[in-house]
Formats: structure tokens, C-alpha cells, sequence
């Protein structure tokens, strides 16, 4: 019996050091897991189906990127169900760095995480959110490359005057508009002030009511239906969007129809909506994420306004209304979907691909042989062709350049203007000022650009001529001032050349000259009027003890690059430059943009335009991808070597 007692016994100790082994070696290998597969906190601020879309489309981006939830990547999800003391709680409980990165869904979750990860211990990404700039989280609308360096995303601030203007199409005599908003979303104050400036434009009278809380909705809704309101419109208030199916009951009763920016709200019972397609945001801004889990920089991507439109029309809810609603065919043909009963059913146009058989005719318009410009145009190309239009097949192009001479680009234009092109293309500067003024009906869109504001292209990126739109690249001009400082130590003078009748110039001088201010040197400018002046001009420099030149993409200046050069190395001064593609030419670095990625960028809007979008309805758009080039070459010959750091940052 002691011997039978004896065996169990020792039969269960053998057993449990098994099962401790295998517990063991499985808690290993899981741990070796964990390491391995990158760990991802999502936050929606509420259950809506905007958000939910959203995070849907998130999923999908990640996915698309190599990164699929409980396959190559760990994801938790967290919802605060409309509570701001539970986003915030959640906001600090993922910050704690135990997560490789967060994506952040809504103004409300932007703001919250943002606020509880200020020391930037973990990477963030936001999308589904209207005006980032208005959020008051540290991002600079004048300068979309200065964030803070973990946080980046994608604003999509929703096209609020078309909604007005598609209103007042459906009923001419409209005349007043309600809305319900909570003035403590940033995002609700942004599209707020956008209905107050559209709705007069159409002869509509907006009329407001405000809330702090979604129990509050409905009973202000009531009071803009007893005020005689004759439609409810709504924007992209959270607040709001949480109590929309009582805001379209009430209203219901009330005998007037809701529109909105916020698809699918129409689907729930809105007469239409005319916004952003959500899932196809959050699809971009899962993407986005998956650049950075990858190895892209956050603070080298800029934050930009994107907003892939979608427009959905309910037939149904213009039954019961007491005015004269009504859906002309042509409006329906435009929409992307139609509701039906409570289905969505998408249109043929929401499929948008090149007409068969047709041949699409594009002139591009550009300054001079540039390498600059041959890596945008090659950009542009190609998103042409990724998007099914191929040259030679159904894209036919027409090339012209200034030769360099500001007095040579009106006959180009002018001449473009009076082909039967479908869209125009300016290349550089000068030639979108030039377009500006003597285009007026042909469709433009844009590239290698600094600046298309100060050229004249509109108060806003969303607010611009009419049938202009396209891709502003702004140069990095803090981090090419730190390059001349690495470089140069003790560097107290440079020296730089431009053309003050090109916009872009006098912008990033502008910004350059209060730069080195700040940073305690001293900018020395001389300002030519054409080619032939530019290498006297560098010489004259030289006579001011500059102990560097800096050259910005002055397109004048960049047609004799050559001058500048040769008087830098007959003295042996380091020339800095913002313009990657000239770097091998003589410039020992530069600090600039990848034209390439502009040019991509902005196939993506000529594709719209020519399959038959208005570009007023489409925002300019900031690509500036940030590039670092060092010339070894140059280096040897003025004695330097670039440090480690620079090393490493550099892109070739």
C-alpha cells in the first residue's frame, strides 16, 4: 500500500513538472509572439455608424498594408460610447506604451489621446476627423508638416456650400435652414462656420440651436421645426449624429426633410447626403498606419484635408413633406447610391473608370527642363496609368515650357486655352500664376508647386478658383536651416539668389529669412529678374563673407544652376539646397521634397477631374514628403565629412 502511494505520488509530480514544461515552453513561444506581431489600440468616441464605417475601412488599410488583425497584428479595440470621462480614462490607459501605435477615430478620440500622450511615447494616427487644425492639438494649417512628430492623419473636412446648394436645387424656394450643433466639438464649431458663410450664398437664412449633451438634441430640433424652419441640416457633430434617428423623426412630423454631409445618413431617413465616403477615409488612414508600423516617419508626412466624396439620395423621404420637394433625373444620376426601402444600393457612377473609347486630352505647362519637374511629371504619369489612363491609348498629351523666360508663358497658355484639352496641367509656379490669370474655363489641376496660395490660387485649400485644384508642396524650411547648422558650424551668414516676381520665391524667402532670424544668422538676398543675371549675382555674394549658399526651388534660378555652382566652388562654399534632384548636380545636400510623390498625388485629382468632378468642390491638397540628400563627392572636395546622424537620415 505505501509502495501504490508512493507511485501516485510520484506519478503526479512527474505529470505537473510535464504540464509546468509545456506551460512553459507555450508561455515562450507566445511571448516571442507578442514581441514579434506589432500591438494596435483603436478608439471611436461612439456606437455610430460613421465611426463604425470608419474603423471598418481602418481594418481594411491595415490589412492592405500587411498588417491583419490576429494574424500579423494584435488589435484592441475601445469605444466611449459618447462619455468624455471614459475617452479620457481610455486615452491614458493606451498611452501607457504598451502599444505600438494608436488610431484614433473622431475629433472627440483625436483630442483626448492626443492630450494624454504629449511626450509622444507612442505613435498616433487619426482619421474621421473635419478640421484637425481647429483641434487644438499642436497642427499648423498654414504649415501642414508642423505636428507633433508622433502624431499624424488625415483631416476631411466635409464640402458643406455643395449640400446647400444641392438643398436649394431640390427646392428653389427654400429659405431657412436649421441646425442643432454642440459648440464645445471643435469639428461642429469648423463645419458650423462653413454653413454660415454658404447659406447666404444661396439666399438661405441659418437658423441655430445649440446643446452640450445628445439628450438634447431632439427638443432643439423641436424648437427650429416651431420656428419655422423649412429643412434640418446637419454637419459633423458627434453630439448630434448620436440622437440622428429622433432628429429625423422629429422632423418627419414637422413635415420637412434632413440633408446632411454625413453619409449613409440617408439611409436612416436624411433626403440626401453630400459628403465623404467614411469607410474609404478610414481605409487611407489605416494605410497611413501601416506606412509607419513599416518604418515611415510620422513627422515627415504632412497632414492633409482629404475627402473622397459621396453623394446618396432617398427617394422615399420625400413622400409626407409639406413643401414641394422634389428630385430632378439628373441629380440622380450623379448620386453614388440610392436608398431603397432600407437598402443601399450603389449606382454604375460610383464605379468611376475611363469611357471606352474615348481619348482624354491633357496639356502640362512647366517653367523649363527641370529634373524636378521630370520626377513630378513621371509621378503624374503613372498615377494616370494606375488609375486606367495610359498614354497612347486613351490619354493624349500635350508638352510645352516657358524655355526658362517668364515673357514666354502667356502664348502657351493662351494657346493651351483655345485646344479642346480636358484638363490642363500647370508644372511650377509660374506657370499656375499664369494659369490663374488666363484660364478660365479649361479644368486645371496642379503639381510642383511651393505655394498656391500666395500664387493667387485661392484664401484657402478649400476655398479657391473655381476651376482650379490640385497639390501644393511646401518646402522644410526649419530642417534646412539645422542642415546649414550641422554643416557649418558656427554659421553666422548665407547667402541666397531669387527671382522676386516668382510667388513661390518670395514666400519661402519670407519664411527662410524669419528662420534665420530666429536661429541668430544672418539670410544676405539678391534679387535677379532672369537667367543671365544669376551667376553675377552669386558672385556678389560671395563679396558679403557668406560662409554658405542656400538655394530654394526659384525657377529662374534653378535654369542656371550651374552658375551657382561654379561660383561655390571656385570658393570653396557648401551649397544647400530644397530641391533633391539637383543635389548631384553640385549642391553638397539638400533638404526638400520628393517631386515624384507630388506628381502622384496629384493624378489622383486630374483622374477625378476627368471623369467629370467640378474641381471647385475639390480641395487642394499638401504633399510634402521630406527628403534628405548628401553629395559625398562635394564633401571631399571642401574637406567635410556628414556625421552619423545625417548619415543615417539620409535617403541617398
Amino acid at each position: 500500500m505505501v509502495y501504490v502511494v508512493k507511485r501516485l505520488a510520484l506519478g503526479v509530480i512527474l505529470i505537473t513538472l510535464a504540464i509546468g514544461i509545456l506551460l512553459f515552453s507555450d508561455w515562450n513561444r507566445r511571448s516571442d509572439s507578442r514581441q514579434a506581431v506589432p500591438r494596435i489600440a483603436i478608439l471611436q468616441h461612439a456606437s455610430q455608424p460613421v465611426l463604425d464605417e470608419g474603423v471598418h475601412g481602418m481594418l481594411l488599410g491595415l490589412a492592405e498594408g500587411g498588417f491583419k488583425e490576429g494574424e500579423t497584428v494584435a488589435i484592441q479595440r475601445f469605444n466611449a460610447e459618447n462619455d468624455t470621462p471614459t475617452e479620457n480614462a481610455i486615452a491614458r490607459e493606451v498611452t501607457d506604451g504598451r502599444f505600438d501605435l494608436i488610431l484614433t477615430a473622431s475629433t472627440l478620440s483625436l483630442q483626448a489621446v492626443a492630450g494624454a500622450n504629449r511626450a509622444g511615447q507612442t505613435n498616433h494616427v487619426f482619421g474621421l476627423v473635419l478640421d484637425p487644425f481647429s483641434a487644438g492639438v499642436g497642427i499648423s494649417r498654414e504649415d501642414p508638416l508642423h505636428h507633433p512628430k508622433h502624431l499624424v492623419g488625415y483631416g476631411s473636412m466635409q464640402p458643406v456650400a455643395e449640400a446647400f446648394r444641392l438643398a436649394k436645387q431640390l427646392l428653389p424656394s427654400l429659405t431657412t435652414v436649421g441646425v442643432v450643433w454642440n459648440p464645445a466639438e471643435s469639428n461642429s464649431q469648423a463645419s458650423t462656420r462653413r454653413a454660415r458663410e454658404a447659406a447666404p450664398q444661396f439666399g438661405i437664412r441659418l437658423l441655430e440651436a445649440t446643446v452640450d449633451n445628445s439628450s438634447g438634441v431632439v427638443e432643439a430640433a423641436g424648437s427650429l421645426i416651431s420656428r419655422g424652419v423649412q429643412a434640418l441640416w446637419v454637419g459633423g457633430d458627434v453630439t448630434v449624429l448620436v440622437a440622428l434617428d429622433g432628429v429625423i423623426s422629429a422632423a418627419k412630423k414637422g413635415g420637412i426633410p434632413v440633408f446632411t454631409n454625413i453619409p449613409p445618413s440617408a439611409q436612416r431617413g436624411a433626403l440626401f447626403d453630400f459628403g465623404a465616403n467614411h469607410e474609404e477615409i478610414g481605409r487611407l488612414t489605416g494605410e497611413l498606419a501601416a506606412n509607419i508600423l513599416h518604418g515611415a516617419d510620422p513627422a515627415a508626412i504632412p497632414v492633409k484635408n482629404v475627402v473622397p466624396e459621396m453623394f446618396i439620395v432617398n427617394p422615399g423621404a420625400f413622400a409626407g413633406l409639406r413643401e414641394p420637394w422634389r428630385l430632378p433625373e439628373d441629380v440622380r444620376r450623379h448620386a453614388d447610391a440610392v436608398v431603397e426601402g432600407t437598402a443601399l444600393k450603389k449606382t454604375t457612377r460610383a464605379i468611376r473608370t475611363p469611357t471606352a473609347g474615348r481619348m482624354y486630352k491633357v496639356g502640362i505647362a512647366y517653367f523649363g527642363p527641370d529634373p524636378g519637374v521630370d520626377s513630378g511629371l513621371q509621378g503624374l504619369l503613372d498615377g494616370l496609368k494606375e488609375l486606367g489612363f495610359v498614354e497612347g491609348k486613351n490619354l493624349q498629351l500635350k508638352k510645352a515650357h516657358a524655355q526658362g523666360e517668364m515673357g514666354n508663358i502667356p502664348s502657351i497658355l493662351q494657346n493651351f486655352a483655345n485646344q479642346d484639352l480636358d484638363l490642363i496641367v500647370p508644372m511650377t509656379t509660374p506657370l499656375l500664376t499664369g494659369t490663374i490669370g488666363l484660364v478660365k474655363k479649361t479644368p486645371v489641376v496642379f503639381t510642383v508647386v511651393y505655394d498656391p496660395l500666395s500664387a493667387g490660387a485661392g484664401p484657402t485649400r478649400e476655398d479657391h478658383v473655381p476651376n482650379i485644384t490640385g497639390v501644393g508642396s511646401f518646402p522644410p524650411i526649419p530642417d534646412t536651416v539645422q542642415l546649414i547648422r550641422d554643416l557649418v558650424p558656427g554659421v553666422r551668414r548665407v547667402g541666397t539668389v531669387y527671382n522676386n516676381s516668382e510667388a513661390n520665391s518670395r514666400k519661402v524667402i519670407a519664411v527662410g529669412r524669419d528662420e534665420f532670424r530666429r536661429q541668430g544668422i544672418a539670410l544676405e538676398e539678391v534679387a535677379i529678374t532672369n537667367t543671365s543675371e544669376v551667376f553675377q549675382a552669386a558672385q556678389v555674394l560671395t563679396a558679403r563673407n557668406i560662409q554658405a549658399f542656400w538655394i530654394t526651388g526659384d525657377n529662374t534660378v534653378l535654369q542656371a544652376f550651374e552658375g551657382v555652382v561654379k561660383v561655390a566652388n571656385d570658393h570653396r562654399l557648401p551649397l544647400i539646397i530644397n530641391d533633391p534632384e539637383f543635389t548631384e548636380r553640385g549642391a553638397l545636400a539638400c533638404a526638400g521634397l520628393g517631386f515624384y510623390q507630388s506628381g502622384h498625388a496629384a493624378a489622383a485629382l486630374a483622374a477625378r477631374v476627368l471623369l467629370g468632378e467640378d474641381p471647385r468642390h475639390i480641395p487642394i491638397e499638401e504633399v510634402a514628403v521630406k527628403k534628405l540628400v548628401l553629395n559625398d563627392k562635394v564633401a571631399r572636395k571642401l574637406g567635410l565629412t556628414f556625421s552619423p546622424v545625417l548619415m543615417k537620415q539620409a535617403s541617398r
